[in-house]
């Protein structure tokens, strides 16, 4: 005789253990009635016996309707709906039991039955009448069945039933016939609701969510357009049609005056507001989005994540003082945020608050954030203690992982370029190449060092390979086109690869300046300067006043070149770009 394998026990076990359950739901007609202070009585292994008894039937579990639950559960763990939804329904009928008609009425939905369906949430119906779940699922039944007038009837016995949840009601059914594929009749039937009910908002915003998981855009506006003359301070329906325009190509400027206009009237609406502000965030419109952002931190001073997107956004702005004080004030609301003290780190270092910032990084504890706030004391210490510090500081980290290795490789390279060992720079480079090779950062970085080196050959080659793996890569397209124009004569070639990487970051100063200067290389003084000028409005930075400065020169403005290159000395008194570009023209 062969045993049946493991698989096969386990399965038997779980059949049964359903079986077994679906029986429970008859207990009540042999438990004993509820304790009549309504807390549970307790069964003699000592657990606890539903209070909820009350109404359950006396039936009694005769072999029928054992056989009729055994047919059903057996059958839906068999993935035969059908005789499952038959079974079920039967049983239902006989135990009259409101947990088994739940049952049979959603066994029946999945098996698309919708007789037995409306029929079973029938007798739900009848035996809960505190519950409106069962209606809504006769109404959604008799919908697919084409019976939208019968269906309507259920949905006004529904609403007499709850006349005061309608709200729940309205926007409950709209979501259940959302997922119907009869579409032409679940609109019938929204439709016949709106026209019972129609000076009621909530109907019409019921009819746009229906409306819009249907794509019929134009009944969507029409509902949400009659639910705000209704309910003007409806901020579900101005969310909705926020939403709805910003789905539209090209109607930026049409959400941006609707939802003003509404936060003008009520401005306390905060959901609406946090949209508004993300999307302005999405739509680069990031001083706009700090506004409201910064509105509703105020309005909320307990809303971390309003502070934390002001606080971020005023970095971006330049706003720092406005940024400290709103990552303070996330902190103090998620303390253990060590993300927010990295950001605090580096504005205490822009107020040249070294001691403060070094303490704010070393309060630095958490796995995820540790390793950066390390790497972050090395910048501090080359600042206030030089390379030497820094450098032993590094000495005393372990990368454990890849992407660890590499901000730490770079982390070296940073320290040696910035006290001009640009030699040390590119060994510690070449070491890491050759164990990651195919690592673009890396090989982006160790090109940037070879081209400040001169050595042409090997910044191509590695632009090159990196354009290989990640031929979308503006910066690097930037790096080799500005080299290429700057150190050599394949203008053209140059001017190729900047209109690639510009084509990609079109309003990136770097790329605006390397334009420049390649068509200053070209003798294309006017477009030189017309770049060079958008690249210094974008950034003030000094190699960018630098050649802007130098194509003026040579065009015969040399007044206006001085008066760059002198704004620009004052904040950049040692960059070394500038300081040679005033040696050529004796400045």
């Amino acid at each position: 005789m062969k045993l049946p394998n493991i698989v096969d026990i386990s399965k038997d076990r779980r059949r049964l253990g359903v079986v077994l359950c679906a029986l429970a739901m008859l207990s009540g007609c042999a438990s004993a009635p509820p304790v009549a202070d309504g807390t549970a009585e307790q069964t003699e292994a000592g657990e606890a016996e539903p209070a909820d008894t009350a109404g359950l039937p006396a039936v009694e579990l005769d072999s029928e309707l054992l056989y009729q639950l055994l047919l059903g559960e057996l059958a839906l763990q068999r993935g035969d709906f059908d005789t499952a939804a038959s079974a079920l329904h039967n049983a239902a009928g006989q135990a009259r039991d409101y947990r088994l008609a739940e049952r049979s009425t959603r066994v029946a939905l999945r098996a698309r039955d919708f007789r037995r369906a409306k029929q079973s949430a029938r007798i739900w119906a009848e035996l809960r009448p505190q519950d409106t779940e069962p209606l809504e699922i006769a109404a959604m039944a008799l919908v697919e069945e084409g019976k939208t007038d019968e269906a309507g009837a259920v949905v006004e016995e529904l609403l007499t039933r709850d006349p005061e949840g309608r709200t729940r009601t309205y926007r409950r059914l709209a979501e259940l016939l959302s997922r119907q594929p009869n579409r032409a009749g679940a609109l019938v039937l929204m439709s016949e609701l709106v026209a019972l009910d129609p000076d009621n908002a909530e109907v019409h915003y019921a009819r746009a969510y229906l409306a819009d998981r249907l794509d019929e855009a134009d009944l969507v506006v029409e509902s949400l357009d009659r639910a705000l003359e209704l309910n003007p301070a409806s901020e579900d329906a101005a969310l909705a049609k926020a939403a709805h325009l910003a789905g539209i190509e090209g109607q930026k400027e049409s959400v941006i005056e609707f939802c003003e206009t509404f936060l003008d009237r009520f401005p306390e609406s905060k959901r609406l507001r946090l949209y508004f502000a993300r999307y302005l965030v999405d739509q680069d419109e990031h001083a706009r989005g700090y506004d409201q952002f910064t509105v509703l931190a105020d309005q909320e001073p307990g809303n971390a994540d309003a502070l934390y997107a002001a606080g971020l956004l005023a970095i971006e702005l330049d706003r720092l003082e406005d940024a400290e004080r709103y990552l303070k004030a996330n902190l103090e609301l998620r303390p253990g945020n060590d993300q927010i003290r990295l950001y605090l780190g580096q504005l205490a270092i822009e107020r040249e608050s070294y001691e403060e910032a070094m303490q704010i990084y070393r309060a630095v504890q958490s796995e995820s954030y540790y390793f950066e706030a390390q790497l972050s004391i090395t910048d501090l210490l080359m600042e206030t203690d030089g390379t030497e510090a820094a450098l032993a500081h590094l000495e005393t980290l372990h990368p454990v992982n890849q992407d660890e290795y590499v901000r730490w490789i770079l982390t070296h390279e940073q320290v040696f370029r910035n006290s001009k060992q640009l030699d040390d720079a590119k060994a510690v480079l070449d070491s890491a190449v050759a164990r990651y090779p195919e690592n673009t950062e890396l090989l982006y970085a160790r090109g940037l060092i070879a081209a400040q080196l001169n050595l042409l050959e090997v910044h191509e080659t590695d632009m090159r390979k990196l354009l290989v793996k990640d031929p979308q890569n503006a910066h690097a397209l930037n790096a080799l086109g500005y080299t290429l124009a700057d150190t050599t004569d394949r203008y053209e070639e140059a001017q190729n690869l900047i209109e690639q990487a510009l084509s990609i970051r079109p309003e990136d100063p770097f790329i605006l300046d390397s334009m420049g200067w390649v068509q200053y290389r070209l003798g294309n003084h006017t477009d030189a300067i017309e770049y060079l000028e958008r690249a210094l409005t974008k950034r003030e930075d000094a190699e960018i006043a630098a050649h802007l400065g130098e194509v003026l020169w040579v065009h015969g403005d040399q007044e206006r070149a001085t008066q760059i290159w002198q704004r620009a000395l004052e904040k950049n008194p040692e960059n070394d770009v500038l300081l040679n570009t005033l040696k050529k023209f004796n400045q």
